[in-house]
C-alpha cells in the first residue's frame, strides 16, 4: 500500500512510533487485509 520512499520517511521521522504510523497509513490507503510491520534498528 505504501511506496518505499514513504516508508523510509515515516521510519526516519520517529523510529519509536514508526510501526504504529505505518499501520495507520496503510489503513488510510485502503488496507484490506491483515497488516504487519517489523522495524529493526541497526546500531553501527
Amino acid at each position: 500500500m505504501l511506496q518505499e520512499e514513504e516508508i523510509y520517511n515515516i521510519i526516519n521521522e520517529n523510529i519509536e512510533k514508526s510501526c504504529e504510523k505505518l499501520i495507520e497509513r496503510a489503513n488510510e490507503l485502503g488496507g484490506y487485509d491483515n497488516i504487519s510491520v517489523i522495524v529493526v534498528e541497526k546500531e553501527e
